[in-house]
């Protein structure tokens, strides 16, 4: 997915940038600019990218971003049904450096590698997101004040990015992570070679393991598995589908080798996820 610049443009009436998205896919691609995002997922499930992470979303994914922070939602592929969201962008300057706004600065700052806020805010959150998105002028500046007050008074928050991330905005770069992860999106459930990535963006297989470890602080194959355990996460919750058949589908043919990846990267076997996440 290219990160491409979007040009934001508020109406000379608001300070900012609120609006509910609804279509059948978040169709966005992977992209960035100069406003800070917040961002609530109210359908639809998949796969959310923020700077170097790569995580499963569904309804209620909560999400504050960054100046300049690279991100993008997608569907799965099984996603059926509509795609809907509230979005709020707006620029740095509009909240002032006056002590009061103190929390509200702090927030923002941390918001620079993204932020997965605490899900118990949601209702109260989509609530004043939504009195943002239906007003205008001074009240929906105020408005937008207060739901900023809630998030940084109230909110737990979760620091997707990680702590040594930064990106290159070069033209180059992002068209070559735009092929990576669409060519990942389209074969995960095959056998991946390193040949077959670095082929792709017509570069020796060194050369491309430098440079997907640079951009992305962390090597192409955690990478993909990432994406495969973000996959096989979302199928275990939501069907009645046995590991071996989750893992094969997912692109493993090694069910030892399945129950490490998913270890590592949520921290449970699939068994004590599925069994966990269904005792809730």
């Amino acid at each position: 997915m290219n990160p491409v610049l979007e040009r934001i443009e508020p109406s000379e009436q608001n300070a900012l940038h609120a609006f509910l998205f609804s279509d059948d896919t978040f169709d966005a691609p992977w992209h960035f600019h100069p406003e800070y995002e917040l961002t609530l997922i109210l359908e639809s499930s998949g796969i959310r990218y923020v700077g170097n992470n790569i995580s499963d979303f569904k309804e209620g994914d909560l999400v504050m971003l960054g100046s300049n922070l690279p991100h993008c939602w997608k569907n799965s592929e099984d996603h059926q049904g509509i795609s809907r969201s509230l979005v709020i962008q707006w620029k740095a300057d509009i909240i002032h450096s006056i002590p009061i706004f103190d929390k509200i600065h702090a927030l923002m700052l941390k918001s620079m590698r993204g932020l997965l806020i605490n899900v118990n805010l949601r209702i109260e959150v989509r609530d004043k997101m939504y009195q943002v998105l239906e007003s205008n002028g001074t009240t929906q500046y105020i408005r937008f004040i207060e739901l900023l007050s809630v998030l940084a008074n109230k909110g737990n928050h979760i620091t997707i990015a990680g702590p040594s991330y930064s990106y290159d905005h070069k033209t180059l770069t992002t068209d070559r992570l735009e092929q990576v992860q669409s060519y990942v999106k389209d074969h995960y459930k095959e056998k991946i070679k390193l040949s077959d990535v670095s082929d792709l963006l017509s570069m020796s297989e060194q050369s491309f393991s430098r440079f997907f470890s640079k951009t992305m602080n962390k090597p192409f194959f955690e990478f993909l598995n990432q994406y495969r355990v973000n996959i096989a996460s979302r199928q275990i919750l939501e069907t009645d589908k046995q590991m071996t058949e989750i893992a094969y589908k997912c692109g493993y043919d090694s069910l030892p080798f399945f129950y490490k990846q998913f270890k590592k990267f949520k921290r449970y076997t699939p068994l004590e996820f599925r069994k966990m996440y269904r005792s809730l």
